[in-house]
């Protein structure tokens, strides 16, 4: 026997399951870049030093633009701030699978898209830990954020072997291109919240 969906639970509401859907397919997106950027970086130059330096600029950004992120993402509209940071973000993304597709794609390249698109979700980010708590209510908020931590764990243990299988058949460039729909995706879950 099914039970209905409590009305006033954090199920029921629509915008929460938005916001939850496109932190689950952002995050999706991140793992699998995460995962192919240095996979790529190596494919193009041999060097373990520049492959890992490609993992290392995911923390610069947070510690050179993490305070001033958190006082405009205080001062502006948090989701349109959100939206465009994901709008961003597919477009700094979609510059690797491109440059690949001219022939042009180098190392240099694919860190730097790595340090900016770090930099503009450390706005994201910013923004993301204001607009829960406002979202659900301090009375949900434990379960909203067991809910959207919970499922990123499952995607920590999950998508990373799944990436390293699929770059054996697929380029890792070609990957940026799931990434990029993922933060598209994300913008218009996002648009879509009513409150």
């Amino acid at each position: 026997m099914l039970r209905r969906a409590d009305p006033s639970g954090l199920w029921a509401d629509g915008d929460w399951r938005r916001y939850w859907t496109s932190r689950v397919v952002s995050y999706a997106g991140g793992t699998i870049i995460f995962v192919a950027a240095p996979i790529l970086v190596y494919s193009l130059t041999g060097s373990a030093l520049l492959t890992g330096v490609t993992t290392a600029t995911e923390g610069p950004p947070y510690l050179l633009f993490g305070l001033v992120a958190g006082a405009l993402s205080d001062r502006v509209d948090r989701q349109k701030l959100m939206v465009r940071c994901d709008l961003a973000n597919a477009a700094i993304l979609a510059t690797v699978p491109l440059a690949a597709a001219l022939g042009h794609l180098t190392a240099a390249h694919v860190i730097v898209v790595g340090f900016v698109s770090m930099s503009v979700f450390v706005f994201f980010d910013s923004a993301n830990f204001g607009a829960l708590p406002t979202l659900v209510g301090k009375d949900r908020i434990g379960e909203a954020n067991s809910a959207v931590w919970g499922t990123t764990q499952v995607l920590d243990v999950v998508i990373p072997g799944l990436v390293g299988a699929l770059v054996a058949f697929v380029a890792a460039s070609s990957l940026y291109w799931v990434e990029a729909f993922t933060f598209l995706a994300s913008a218009m879950l996002l648009r879509g919240i009513s409150r």
